[in-house]
């Protein structure tokens, strides 16, 4: 025993092997010491590194004899025994990995020892759970046996076993790779399992290891070859569907919507069933059946109905189809988990043959599915994102509607306690879905709309936002959808992502010689297409959209409008509802903007101008003409075909039938030409939806805010957008590469992440145009539209017109009225500091805040406008009162309501009293806003003399304004020869700038004033003169040395003919006015008129109170109403303008300077005025 026990802990490994070949042989003396050398096993196993040691002495002698035996039955026990001790938990396999068992059984497959590779399939099958695993068993050639296996042994057990390893193997992308390259037949294997085999064990196993091989594309081709995707959709009906020849009760009918009904309760089906009518002038109306028969009934004696439509719909609850089941036994619901997953994964290639598997037999597939959506159903999350796959497949729109998926996914969103992931593939097929009219008409009457709208709201997500913002993009012409939309927060939510988006943009502003090289050169993706079909001799739906305006016929179609308006006029409005009858399947005539329901409709329609709009007042000016805005058309149903016939027997061009041969043959082989230049854009021509959204997308006026990063990445096409594309039109266009993107993105909604800013523009416009909400005049969103603005190339963007509809509808004029919009307005127009006068972006910023100005104030010219201007004016608040009076000088311009808002209502007045108050009582705070308040206001002056023409005089006086800053004086022009000898020829005079100020001399040739005026010529050539004698004279006046200088600087001038009708600008503007001073004294007009002219060229803010002054102390009519008109005109900052006039109060000719303003502005506004 003791040499035993030193055997046992000095070589374990041999001890144990030695005990394994002595209880072999049996003998019986030793079989006894075995026993013995056991207990003391026991006895020691308790000390450190026994067991692990016994463990790996263990598996290695079982692994030896494997290798070694040549006996079946010897090799089978030892496996069974390694199965049941090493390979049930991580550390045995990994003992059983570092002994090299991989190998060594890897070898057996090869052996025809069907219960042998079991066990073995079984081994492999735990440990190629493991990565290291399934790399050293791919190594050691484990595929081509394994397959073999597969493909040939029909046993059930070792069926399910392989396909648990080959799914394990193929879990791993290089192995997986490697099976489809090298090994052709696997899929085919896997096939004929999968249609043959009934062993549900089998079946779960088989569809694993599909989804784990199903991206590799060679395999994934011949799996859809071999229709495996039906065979996988039928499993779900096969063992979900009831026999209903035997189960089904016989009072079960099933209705088209997949709800049930009983057979002898019809009476219950009728009140189940609701009917919206369509009506002509009224938004959609729902009504109970029966309400509806008395409705018929009742028509038929009435006159004034003008009902054009109905439809009808059933309960809005969603009921579990009766002929399904849920799966009873647990390996039944393990396949059903099975067959899911692996849909999961096939749903993700989009395919039409995809779609058409797994609908099956008469949609049995499908139906089977969206039965196990159900709220009870313990396969929902699952079966939610295969339908949620499955609605990003175009092909598969129709056949998901057919099923009523979108009433069940609404009603889960509403009623069902959905987890986060099972809410998001609700959203998603909803989100994909609205593509429908049909559709989106379910979610609006079943009140999902609501929920939708909640959730939307608490998204945060950028992919989830996208998904929604594509949604509601579909809504953009159901009016009705819409004020559900916007009474649940839509603004707030559009507001909150156009907010994300410009976060973190930067300023891109484009100079004036770029934007008319970009006007001269830029030809877009969506221009080139249309030229291609326009020299192919086709003309398409959309090019009737961007050519309408500007063809011949436009003007005839208004003036047809305008004839049938008035024909409508006279008739009474039941005639078209009699007409067009009681038709379920009649469109109604609608427009986007005439109470649309949601359901498709072929019918362009006219967009209502804010002057025929219910609650909107008339602009002054033609929406067109203000603002160019492009007019959308809703056309959900279009062909190319159809557009070509009507286009052909429409329009004035000779069609192919009627043209020569020989100017068709060039077209064609210009077409082809053209097709054969740009593949990517013909390929581009087949969707009609891809038009329509490259048109809203590319928007001639909007910025696109595209992220060059995100432009730099492959996407799922691998395509890339040029770096030209990137760098010179990233705001206004998207290349041809992008375009393609677009075409093939556009079912999933990815077009929607990748440029969120162009869809949520045109809805956020889309909505504004007929629904006035509280929501589009909060502060948040105002801002956020003029940022957007003001941040484009081109301001006149989607923000832009939905600006100049919020300020069209009279239903936010109060509101408007009462904030600082107005006021937010003038300051966007002060161009940024760093891009000079240069820029075409801030120069365009600042005429569309004007003309915003203008169509606010054409509102406030209304009745209602002036009513409630009056109102605030006579009963407000101070605070109020006073902004109220700052907008009214900015932006009415009507002289009659001027004359009655500034002087009988004390406006003028009220605005000038607060400009000049120069208390400084309050907070700081408080204080900087006065002082933003002080500066607004004189901005508002200055937009108030602008309307009303006071600008200042101009005369052609030869010499340009702008050149007047280079050259003072003339060296070469003197007024004294200094080099004179004899002192008789100087004449000195003697001046005070001041009465206070020491006198100073300045000398001139008396030859100069002799020659220059009338006057000094009697004066100095006289002897009775004084002045004569002495060749001195004093002046009394006050005058500065440098106007007397700059006086005679001009009379030189005047001598030499050299004096134009603009005099050279002196050093400071006070030296001209004594040089007028003293023209006027010495009768020099030829002097007196230049000066004149270079005083009213160089006023400013510095100079202008000094002229005033100055004008009333010298009664000069002319420089007073130039200095008057300085005042009001001057576009200077606000806070220039303030200190300027809070100083011209503090002058002495105070109430002379406020009495001529205000006498100004009243000769302006008054009534009777001739201007």
């Amino acid at each position: 025993l003791a040499l035993l026990r030193g055997a046992l802990f000095v070589r374990p490994y041999a001890f144990v092997a030695w005990v394994g070949d002595v209880l072999e042989k049996k003998k019986s003396r030793t079989h006894r010491r075995c026993v013995q050398i056991i207990v003391l096993f026991h006895v020691f196993a308790d000390q450190p590194g026994t067991t692990a040691a016994m463990e790996e002495a263990k598996l290695a002698s079982l692994l030896s004899n494997v290798r070694k035996s040549n006996d079946k039955g010897a090799i089978y026990r030892n496996l069974v025994a390694i199965r049941a001790n090493f390979v049930t938990s991580d550390g045995g396999i990994k003992l059983f990995t570092a002994q090299d068992g991989i190998n060594v059984l890897v070898e057996l497959l090869s052996k025809p020892y069907e219960k042998v590779i079991e066990v073995v399939l079984s081994i492999l099958g735990n440990c190629c759970t493991k990565k290291e695993c399934c790399k050293q068993a791919f190594e050691c050639g484990i595929l081509k046996p394994l397959i073999s296996i597969i493909s040939n042994i029909p046993n059930p057990s070792i069926q399910c076993r392989g396909c648990r390893l080959l799914g394990n193997l193929a879990q791993h992308e290089p192995i997986s790779y490697k099976i489809a390259r090298d090994n052709g037949n696997t899929a085919y294997a896997l096939s004929t399992i999968l249609n043959e085999s009934d062993n549900k064990a089998v079946l779960i196993m088989v569809i694993r290891a599909i989804r784990q091989l199903w991206r590799e594309k060679s395999l994934r081709t011949t799996l859809m070859e071999q229709g495996c995707i039906g065979k996988i959709a039928y499993l779900l009906v096969r063992y979900a569907q009831i026999d209903s020849e035997t189960e089904s009760p016989p009072d079960i009918k099933l209705s088209p919507t997949g709800s049930s009904s009983g057979g002898s309760s019809s009476s219950c089906n009728h009140d189940e069933e609701k009917v919206v009518l369509k009506h002509w002038h009224a938004p959609d109306r729902m009504v109970t059946k029966e309400k509806f028969n008395n409705i018929v009934r009742n028509m038929e004696h009435s006159q004034l109905c003008d009902i054009v439509g109905y439809q009808v719909i059933q309960n809005y609850r969603w009921k579990d189809r009766p002929d399904f089941r849920l799966p009873e036994s647990d390996e039944t619901g393990k396949l059903f988990e099975s067959a899911l997953k692996c849909l999961q994964m096939i749903t993700t290639t989009v395919v039409q043959q995809v779609i058409e598997e797994i609908y099956g037999e008469a949609g049995a597939g499908l139906h089977c599915l969206v039965y196990l959506c159900g709220e009870t159903s313990p396969f929902r999350a699952l079966s939610l994102k295969v339908v949620s796959n499955l609605a990003a497949n175009p092909d598969a729109i129709d056949r998901l509607t057919e099923c009523g998926v979108i009433k069940m996914a609404a009603d889960l969103i509403m009623y069902a306690n959905l987890d986060e992931s099972e809410k998001r593939y609700c959203i998603n097929m909803m989100c994909l879905l609205t593509k429908e009219a049909c559709n989106r008409g379910h979610i609006r009457r079943s009140g999902a709309l609501q929920s939708f709208m909640k959730i939307a709201k608490q998204s945060h997500e950028k992919r989830e936002q996208a998904m929604i913002l594509y949604a509601l993009y579909q809504y953009r012409f159901d009016s009705l959808s819409n004020e559900i939309l916007l009474s649940n927060g839509l603004v707030s939510f559009l507001v909150r992502i156009l907010n994300g988006i410009i976060a973190d943009r930067e300023v891109a502003h484009i100079r004036h010689d770029e934007e008319e090289s970009e006007r001269v050169s830029h030809a877009s993706v969506f221009s080139k297409r249309r030229a291609t079909f326009a020299k192919a001799g086709k003309m398409r739906r959309s090019d009737l959209l961007f050519h309408y305006k500007s063809g011949n016929g436009y003007h005839q179609k208004q003036q047809q409008q305008q004839q049938q308006q008035l024909l409508l006029l006279q008739q009474p409005h039941h005639t078209a509802a009699k007409q067009s009858k009681l038709d379920p399947y009649c469109s109604a005539p609608e427009s986007p903007d005439s109470g649309s329901s949601g359901y498709a409709s072929t019918s362009y329609g006219t967009v209502r101008s804010p002057s025929t709009s219910v609650g909107s007042s008339p602009p002054r000016l033609p929406e067109d003409e203000a603002f160019e805005d492009d007019t959308e058309v809703y056309s959900p149903v279009c062909s190319d075909h159809e557009q070509e016939d009507e286009s052909s027997g429409g329009s004035g061009e000779p069609t192919g039938e009627q043209m020569p041969a020989s100017e068709a043959r060039e077209q064609n082989e210009q077409a082809e030409e053209e097709e054969e230049a740009d593949p990517v854009v013909d390929g581009a021509e087949e969707t009609n939806d891809f038009d329509m959204v490259a048109y809203l997308i590319e928007d001639s006026s909007n910025a696109k805010w595209l992220d060059a990063a995100e432009e730099l990445e492959d996407d799922s096409t691998g395509l890339k957008a040029t770096k030209t594309t990137t760098s010179h039109h990233a705001e206004d266009c998207i290349d041809d590469n992008e375009m393609f993107k677009i075409e093939l993105e556009i079912a999933t909604a990815k077009t929607f992440e990748r440029y969120p800013m162009q869809p949520t523009l045109t809805l956020l416009w889309s909505v504004s145009k007929s629904f006035p909400a509280m929501e589009f005049v909060q502060a948040d969103t105002l801002e956020t539209l003029l940022k957007i603005c003001k941040h484009a190339k081109k301001p006149r963007g989607r923000a832009f017109q939905t600006l100049a509809n919020i300020l069209k509808h009279v239903n936010h004029f109060l509101p408007l009225l009462k904030q600082d919009f107005v006021f937010r307005l003038h300051e966007m127009k002060t161009p940024y500091p760093a891009h000079g006068a240069r820029c075409w972006s801030c120069d365009e910023m600042r005429t569309a805040c004007n003309d915003l100005m203008a169509l606010f104030g054409s509102v406030g010219e209304t009745g209602y406008g002036q009513g409630e201007i009056a109102h605030i004016l006579r009963t407000g608040e101070r605070d109020l009162k006073l902004r109220v009076a700052i907008i009214v000088l900015f932006v009415v311009r009507d002289t009659r309501l001027l004359h009655k808002l500034l002087f009988d209502m004390k406006v003028l007045e009220m605005v000038m009293d607060f400009i000049l108050d120069e208390g400084t009582n309050g907070q700081q705070q408080q204080q900087q806003q006065q002082h933003r308040l002080n500066g607004i206001a004189c901005s508002a002056i200055t937009r108030l003399a602008q309307n009303l023409s006071i600008v200042g005089e101009e005369e052609d006086t030869g010499t340009p304004s702008e050149k007047l800053e280079e050259k003072e004086f003339d060296n070469t022009v003197t007024i004294c020869d200094e080099s004179a000898t004899s002192v008789d020829e100087k004449v000195t005079f003697r001046v005070r700038s001041s009465p206070t100020a020491p006198p100073e001399a300045v000398l001139v040739s008396k030859a100069l004033l002799v020659e220059g005026s009338e006057v000094f010529r009697r004066m100095f050539e006289a002897d009775h003169f004084i002045e004569s004698k002495n060749n001195e004279v004093h002046l009394h006046e006050p005058i500065s040395a440098d106007g007397l200088r700059y006086f005679f600087y001009l009379v030189r001038l005047q001598t030499l003919n050299k004096l134009t009708g603009m005099a050279p600008p002196p050093k400071v503007i006070e030296a001209s006015l004594d040089a007028l001073s003293l023209a006027q004294k010495y009768l020099l007009p030829t002097v007196e008129k230049p000066v004149m002219n270079i005083i009213k060229t160089l006023l400013n803010d510095d100079c202008v109170l000094n002229v005033f002054e100055w004008s009333l102390k010298n009664y000069n009519q002319e420089l007073l109403v130039a200095s008057t008109y300085y005042f009001l005109y001057s576009d200077i900052s606000g806070a220039a303008k303030c200190k300027l006039y809070r100083a011209a109060n503090r002058s002495c000719y105070r109430d002379e300077w406020r009495r001529l303003l205000t006498e100004t502005i009243l000769y302006r506004v008054q009534p009777n005025a001739e201007l």
